[in-house]
């Protein structure tokens, strides 16, 4: 069993609903799929998209992004958007908890972006006056942390596994992850990019490999014995920086050891 990634498909868009039609429909009925979030704000599209991805793969785990969660009319707020996105996986037979792929553990970690991700305080908090996230995510009164509320739902899932394991998170892990702010066109992202307790996380699991998304910069490095993998499918207008739609992660992890080969 082949194990590949891909993040931020963006649906909403028709033409990728349109490019990842061409996605064969048999070169991957033997393999995984770890999506890394932002499929889309719609649940329609997200349903039909996680459907189009299930009857192409063996398995498809997935965690959702800060798109999924957004929330544009008064009938929930974004936790609730969140547990109604994972029913719809456990309907559609998509994976959210963690499970066996081959040799492998898939272990999926949700998360959301704090600000001590920007270690140096470099991002520029004047460039986030439009990010979405602020106007359509609603969260519960007193919440409280929202990266702390999603990296404690990972707790239970923080144990030994009988195999190599593979994570998967929507927002980044590590701050290495991204280039440096003079080198960024969104000069907040820092900002609103990762949560470095998620490394915590996973170095807890002994990961082999973690599997991102979010930046939408592409990204492949072995960073302190774990492959860190970032596959972004890109908005429409970026479509031509996307060589292939998916990224093999299985074939670098060593198959006895569980570490990076």
């Amino acid at each position: 069993m082949r194990i590949f990634a891909i993040s931020d498909l963006h649906t909403d868009f028709i033409e990728n609903r349109n490019r990842l039609q061409q996605l064969s429909s048999l070169d991957y009925q033997g393999d995984a799929l770890l999506v890394a979030g932002d499929i889309a704000d719609d649940m329609r599209v997200i349903s039909w998209t996680l459907k189009e991805l299930r009857s192409r793969f063996s398995q498809v785990f997935y965690v959702p992004g800060n798109h999924e969660l957004w929330v544009r009319n008064g009938d929930c707020d974004s936790i609730e958007k969140f547990r109604r996105v994972l029913g719809l996986c456990e309907e559609l037979g998509v994976q959210t908890q963690p499970g066996r792929a081959g040799r492998y553990w898939v272990v999926p970690l949700f998360s959301w972006y704090t600000a001590d991700y920007d270690e140096k305080k470099e991002a520029d908090a004047s460039s986030l006056e439009g990010w979405a996230d602020f106007y359509f995510c609603k969260w519960p009164f007193r919440m409280g942390s929202v990266s702390d509320y999603f990296l404690r739902l990972n707790e239970p899932r923080i144990r030994r596994y009988d195999g190599p394991v593979l994570t998967l998170s929507h927002f980044l892990p590590r701050r290495e992850l991204l280039p440096a702010v003079e080198k960024l066109s969104f000069k907040g992202l820092p900002l609103v990019a990762g949560a470095p307790g998620l490394d915590r996380q996973i170095r807890a699991l002994n990961g082999a490999a973690h599997v991102f998304g979010h930046s939408h910069i592409a990204f492949d490095r072995v960073i302190e014995g774990v492959r860190y993998v970032h596959h972004p499918f890109h908005y429409p207008r970026h479509a031509d920086k996307v060589k292939t739609p998916l990224k093999e992660v299985s074939r670098c992890v060593d198959k006895e050891e569980g570490r990076v080969a």
